[in-house]
């Protein structure tokens, strides 16, 4: 599915959910399926926060590993400065 497309069913989701009272990763798979058939029995990992951030592992991404080398190069580079004043 393209993004805008992806983009589209996501809105529709969060609107569903928020119809309902009820948080996105709650709707039934029946409920996602009406917004795309292309929603399957694997979509609960998508709505899940920690895959949701730990899918990100490039240079800035935000999974866990990423912002610990983020945060191992600043300190080097913080080292470096403090060195040469």
């Amino acid at each position: 599915m393209p993004f805008r497309q992806a983009h589209t069913a996501s809105g529709k989701a969060v609107h569903l959910a928020e119809s309902k009272g009820i948080t996105i990763n709650n709707l039934s798979l029946d409920d996602l399926k009406s917004i795309s058939p292309l929603f399957g029995s694997d979509v609960s990992q998508v709505f899940n926060v920690v895959n949701s951030v730990e899918q990100y592992t490039a240079l800035g991404g935000t999974a866990k590993s990423s912002v610990t080398a983020q945060i191992e190069q600043l300190r080097e580079l913080l080292k470096k400065l403090k060195e040469q004043a």
